[in-house]
This record gives C-alpha cells, structure tokens and sequence, in this order.
C-alpha cells in the first residue's frame, strides 16, 4: 500500500475509534441530570451487563457558565402616563355655568366639559429622579397656580431612608386627588376645595424612621392654601409656609396620617400666623376602601389668607366596593362649616358613584350628588343684570343642589 493509502486508513480507524466513546459535553446537554452525574446506562453497554473495569481518565470538572445578567436599560427606571377625563352634568336649576359661589368641583357647569387631558413622565433610579405632569382643561387654573404645569420637581436619594424633592409638588393634606380615579368618587369635595391645599413650591424631605412609618416635611413659598399671597400684601410677607406630617401603618390594609401646615395669613407682614390640621384614617380590605377625613383650618388674628372668614372645619366619609373587576361603587359624606365674625356657614354633601369599566383603560362613571348649605350659594333662575358687566347672570338664590354627571376616563401608561 502506498503512503498515503495508510494516512486514510488511519484517519479513518480513528473517527471510528472517536464514534464509540461517551461524549461528556453531549451528555451534559441532553441529560435531566445535574452537571457531573453520570447516567444509569453508559453508551455501548447492554442493560444488567457490568462494565468492563478499564482505567479511563475523568475530564476535569468545569465550572457550569451562569446566564449573564439582563443589563439595566433607561426605559426601565421611566414611567409615564396619557389621560383625558371628560363629562356631562346635568344641573336640576336649569342654569349655565358653576353651580356655586364657591368655585368647585373641577366640573362644575351643566352641559359637557373637560376636566383634564395631559400626561405624566417620572424618572427615578436609586440615587436621583425627576417628575413632570402637564394638565389642560377648563378649570385647571384651581389646581395649579403654574398650569399647565401641575407638578415639577426634582429628586435626589442621598439613602434608602431619606429622599429631598426640590420645585413643585403635591401637597400631603387630605385623603383626595386631583386624578379622578384615585378617589371613590367622579368629583371632589367642598373640603378638598375649600381648605386643603393642592400643590407647594419649595423643598419636600420623606424620612423612612421604621418600616411602617413615614415623615414629611416641606418648606414651601406662599400660604397654607399653596398659593402665592393676594399681590396688595405679597412682598410683606418673607416666612415660608412650613408643615410635617407623620404616616403610620399599623397593619397590612390600615394606614393613619397626622399633620398640618402653617404660614403667616398675609394681614400684618409676618406676625399673624394661620394653620390647618389634618387627621387621615384609611381601611384598604381587599374588595375596597374606607376612609375618613377631618380638618381644622384657623387664624390667631384676622381671616384666612384669600378668605372672608377665620375658621373652618370638616368631616369627610366615604369609600368604595369592588363588586367584579368592571363594576364598583364608591360613596362620600360631607359636612363643612366656616365662621366669619359671627355669622356662621354649613354645607353637607352626599355623593355616589357607579363605576363601569369595560376595558382596562376605559372608566365610565355615573355620578349623582346633592348639597345643602345654612346661605343661599347656589345659582338658579331668575336671571339678573351683572351691575359691574352687564351681562345677564343667573341669581344666588338657592339652598340647595342637585345634579348627576356622566363622565368618562380614558388612560394608558406603564
């Protein structure tokens, strides 16, 4: 045979060597059995016969290759948030226009109305974040001073306990939001009106003592309200508006706040001072929530910034139930009082909502509400003459309201 006759036939006899010997890397992949365990049956052995005892070289175990880490992306730490909220309201006094002296809810006109269309985008890592919500509609200029801008501001999280926002966030006092359907009801209430403050502008610290406690405190421009002062007395006024609040969760579904806000009422420079206390208690079973929400609202000397009167008071109840996952009903009480020298005003409000969501994104309410007030607040016919415009207006000349809104929310975001 010639030389390279015997060059294939060892090749050949080597493959064929290779072909009858267990492969460790196939086995390792084929096999149910942890890396290193050998099968029951070795490759090329009969069942119940006994391996022929030769001395055969264990490969050197290699460490098993773990997955690589997803990397973190920026879209990870990014949230955001498309809206619109819409409605109809029907007013039982037949008349265009607020209902009320008072200038609320948000939709507060007979015939159809936008509440709010915007979005939010947040960003947020473990050291730093940013927020910005942008809002329009007819009456967005009672929530935000700054609007369209209804919150701006940045955030730095010096450690797991402690975070600083600095610029315009929203304000802890009451149990209510701006955003319909964080609330039981369509519309907001004469106490979420009329005393609380909605937004701040200035320096938020959140402090985290234990697991089931939380501490804010802000320092803010402006009256407890969260709105500049009037501009005949607004550069007499040098002190920040100044509150804490402290969060407790004495269990799973239970949470109770505390707090307040003062800041000079703008009358004498910096001297008289005014405040609002505000007690939450909040029960989140699994199918619902309940809560209540009380407030007190005061002046050492003088009235409420923007205000004819030097005390108010209130009392909310409500809450709602989950029947399925498209269907709910969400309920609130309310009793309001204010003091102006000695003339005193009271207005109750009982409010239902029925909740209809078809699809994830998508909530229908249907929403009757009525009030009755100690002063004539509410508008009704007949129609006067506005002395100072001219215009034909309709008259305060009712005690009493009664209406029903049929709103819709659409959303969508992460």
């Amino acid at each position: 045979m010639s030389k390279r006759s015997w060059v294939i036939l060892g090749v050949a006899a080597g493959l064929l060597i290779g072909a009858g010997a267990p492969s460790t890397a196939r086995a390792d992949l084929e096999s149910d059995e942890e890396p290193g365990e050998q099968p029951d049956e070795q490759p090329g052995e009969r069942p119940g016969e006994q391996p022929s005892e030769q001395p055969s070289e264990q490969p050197s175990e290699q460490p098993s290759e773990q997955p690589s880490e997803p990397r973190h992306g920026f879209t990870d730490d990014l949230s955001w948030q498309l809206l619109v909220s819409s409605y109809y309201m029907f007013n039982a006094h037949r008349v265009a226009g607020p209902y009320n002296a008072f200038e609320y809810p948000y939709a507060d006109s007979q015939g159809f109305g936008l509440v709010f269309a915007g979005g939010d985008v947040g960003y947020r890592t473990d050291k730093w974040g940013l927020t910005l919500n942008l809002r329009w509609g007819q009456n967005v200029d009672r929530l935000s001073e700054l609007a369209p801008l209804t919150r701006g501001f940045a955030t730095w999280i010096p450690c797991e306990k402690l975070s600083l926002d600095l610029g315009y966030f929203g304000a802890f006092v009451g149990v209510e939001s701006a955003d319909e359907w964080e609330n039981p009801t369509f519309t907001r209430g004469i106490i979420y009106f009329r005393m609380q403050p909605f937004r701040h502008l200035g320096l938020r610290a959140t402090i985290e003592p234990h697991d089931k406690v939380d501490v804010t405190v802000i320092v803010a421009r402006g009256s407890i309200f969260g709105t500049e002062y009037p501009s005949d007395v607004r550069n007499t006024v040098q002190a920040p508006a100044v509150g804490a609040q402290v969060r407790y969760r004495p269990g799973a579904s239970t949470e109770l706040w505390l707090g307040g806000v003062t800041s000079p009422n703008g009358s004498n420079g910096n001297r008289d001072w005014q405040a609002i206390l505000d007690f939450v208690a909040r029960w989140s079973p699994k199918a619902g929530m309940l809560f209540i929400d009380a407030d007190y609202q005061f002046s050492s000397r003088g009235s409420l910034t923007g205000l004819a009167v030097s005390k108010q008071w209130g009392v909310s109840l409500g809450g709602s139930y989950d029947f399925t996952d498209d269907w709910s009903l969400g309920l609130r009480g309310e009793y309001f009082g204010a003091t102006a020298g000695a003339q005193p005003g009271t207005v109750f409000t009982v409010t239902g909502t029925v909740r209809y969501s078809p699809v994830e994104y998508l909530i229908i309410s249907l929403e009757p509400r009525a009030e009755f007030a100690g002063n004539d607040i509410y508008y009704s016919r007949p129609f006067v003459t506005d002395p100072a415009t001219g215009n034909t207006v309709p008259s305060l000349n009712q005690d009493w309201f009664f209406g029903f809104w049929i709103g819709m929310t659409a959303r969508i975001g992460n």
